[in-house]
């Protein structure tokens, strides 16, 4: 089974019409080894170099 994550439910929809995902459960689309759901917003945020390590600093 693979899981694929959308940003909302209307693009977790249009990912699971695409992959086959056909089955409608509570919070996800199931199908065709997939299994698709969704959240709101945005759910991670990409972090500057020096996050990482302080001598990455620009």
């Amino acid at each position: 089974m693979k899981v694929c994550l959308a940003e909302k439910p209307s693009v977790a929809r249009e990912i699971a019409q695409v992959i086959g995902a056909d089955r409608r459960m509570d919070g996800y689309y199931e199908g065709n080894g997939y299994q698709v759901t969704w959240t709101f917003g945005h759910f991670c945020q990409l972090k500057e170099p020096d996050d990482y390590r302080p001598e990455w600093k620009r």
